[in-house]
Order: C-alpha cells, then structure tokens, then sequence
C-alpha cells in the first residue's frame, strides 16, 4: 500500500480510523513558511462541512506540530503533524470483522493483507482525509501568499442538478428522505484553481491533470474525473472546442477555456477547473447480502455506525486539499516555490 503522495512536496499519511491519532509528515516543504495555527485548525474543521448529510462522528481535529516548525515558522526540516482520534466507538463494527460491506473496502483489503484492521473502515474510512487536510493547510500557506485559490462547488447532489441555493435544499431533502428509508447518495463536484502561472507541468508522464487525477481518484468513493469540458468534448467539433490564442497587454493566452486550463499536460495560467463524481455512501441500512469470511455462508445484514449519508461535500473539501498538494508539488518541481527558501520564490513576486 503506497501511503506517500508527491515528488518534491512529499507527504506520507499515517493512522487508522479507529486508532489512537491520525497523521501527516511533509517533506519538501522550504524553510520560511509561516505555519499559523488557526489556519492549520480551519482546515481541518472543514473535515466535516455539512452536519446533517455527514457522518455523525464528531472529532475535535486538534493539530499537534510535532516537528519542523520553529518560532512559527518552517525549518525546511520534516514536518509532523497529528491529529488525536477523541470520538471512536469501535463496538459498532464488531459483528462486521467477518462480513464485509458491499461497495467498501472491507473485502479488498482482506483479500490483499488477509489481517486487517475492522474498526471503521481503517484507511479505507472517511476519517482518512483529515491527514491530506492538514497538509494541505500546510501548503496552502505558501499557496495563498503567492495568490493562488481553491475553491469547489457542489454541482449535483442526490440526483438533483445544483444551480442555485434552493436547487441546493432540494438536493439536501431528497438525500435525508434517502438515508431515512435506508438507502443512500451520491453527487458531482466542480474545482477551480486560480492564480497558477503558466508553464506549470509537463510533456507525456508529467501532466498536471494527470496528477491531478491520480489525486482526486485516491480519494474514497470518487469514481470518475474530467477536466476542463470533460465528456463533453467527445462530442464537439474541433473548430467550436479549441481556444483561439489572444495576446492581452503583450501576455498569451485563450480567449475561451474549455481545455480546463491545461494543454499538452501544461498549464496556460487560465483558471484550472475539473469535475469529478461520488458513489453513494456504500454503508447502508438497507439490507444487503454478504458473505461470512469465516464459514463462507452467505449473509443478509445491514450497516450501522457512524457513516455518512452523502460524502459529497465531505468530498469536495478533499479534493481542494489534493489539488492544492498537486499544485504545491508542481510549484516546486518547476521553480516558482524555491526548494529551500520561501522567500526566495518566484510565486511571491508573480503576486506583487
């Protein structure tokens, strides 16, 4: 299991869902980063962004800075962050050590590892993202110096197209009506990114969007990326789908962006923007059929413990948070975040 993410901004993520703490150490990241506290604190408060559709686990997310930082600044040292695990209630999960849930993870990780951990999920829980969040809160204090945003917006939820805020509610009610007769949701997110200079990833193997994608389909129940116009352009003609190149005040770039903000694997300094969808919450109260691991008799139970009833927004703060680790990283590679001095960047005088 591959638990490290990045070239030059390197982050390994460690803990499990039920275990004492979860956890995050970065490498890569210069000296010279002011590492404010509230910051670090307001991303990972962001871990569950609507009380009603998630999971009713309710964790406190104190960052504990355990290395790396000194007099509130980067050492260009390691980083270690930890976030302590104060809401487990493990007695949930026990009659489903021997049967795995439909749609989860429960049954992959048994038959790759064979010993597994079955509180909650493990690290194939929810509980995960917390680690790439505070990482990201790490990163995100370069970014936002250099002016660079994130953003993301709920774009489908429970089968509703979201365009407004009551089309918003709407989606809301028929994802609760969902969950109370058993069943479960899931939805689409759109993320921009604004503010990155062009010149931003490479030929071939070292696209953006492909790292982007890698890192949007590491998150739990995403199943499907697009970026820019996406499927859409499978059905445009070349002459309405490419952005004529206009000079404005002497600098290149598109007229139009349907390409998302990337050609050739390579950024164009217009806005980056994807679009990826949410499977339904697998744990269900609904009764589904499984297979007892230890008789090998099949089984008809139903989910219970602390689980969301849509992942949507949960997942669309993580994906900020890896497009933002993505960008971070290629900020680096490329030489407009210097490796050893922040304040040294050519980000920092792009944005001034």
């Amino acid at each position: 299991m591959s638990n490290t993410f990045g070239r030059s901004f390197r982050c390994v993520t460690w803990g499990e869902s039920h275990g004492p703490a979860m956890g995050v150490v970065v490498d890569g990241c210069p000296a010279g980063v002011t590492v404010d506290n509230a910051i670090l604190a307001a991303f990972t408060a962001r871990d569950v962004p609507d009380d009603v559709l998630g999971t009713r686990r309710r964790e406190e997310n104190h960052i504990e800075v355990l290395s790396g930082v000194f007099e509130g600044k980067t050492l260009g040292t390691p980083v270690s962050l930890m976030i302590p695990n104060t809401a487990v209630q493990s007695h949930f999960y026990e009659r489903l050590q021997r049967r795995p849930r439909p749609g989860h993870g429960d049954l992959t990780y048994f038959q790759r590892y064979g010993h597994v951990d079955w509180r909650g999920g493990s690290r194939a829980s929810g509980r995960e993202c917390i680690s790439r969040l505070a990482a990201a809160g790490l990163a995100m204090a370069m970014l936002r110096t250099g002016g660079v945003s994130v953003s993301s917006t709920i774009v489908q939820l429970a089968g509703i197209t979201i365009s407004s805020s009551a089309d918003m509610e709407r989606a809301r009610e028929r994802a609760i009506e969902l969950t109370a007769a058993g069943d479960s949701s899931g939805g689409m997110v759109q993320v921009t990114v604004s503010g990155l200079p062009a010149g931003l990833g490479s030929p071939v193997f070292g696209k953006l969007e492909a790292d982007l994608a890698a890192a949007i389909l590491s998150i739990g129940g995403v199943k499907s990326f697009a970026i820019g116009v996406g499927c859409e352009s499978a059905l445009a003609k070349g002459s309405t789908f490419n952005d004529a190149i206009v000079a404005q005040e002497g600098v290149l770039g598109t007229e139009s962006n349907r390409a998302g903000g990337v050609l050739a694997g390579i950024t164009t300094g217009a806005p980056v923007y994807f679009q990826f969808s949410v499977k339904p919450t697998p744990s269900i109260n609904e009764l589904q059929r499984t297979v007892d691991l230890e008789t090998g008799e099949p089984v008809d139970f139903r989910a219970n413990g602390h689980f969301d009833a849509n992942f949507t927004p949960r997942a669309a703060v993580v994906a900020e948070a890896m497009a933002i680790l993505v960008v971070t990283d290629h900020l680096l590679q490329s030489g407009w975040i210097h490796p050893t001095r922040f304040g040294d960047s050519l980000l920092l005088k792009q944005s001034t």
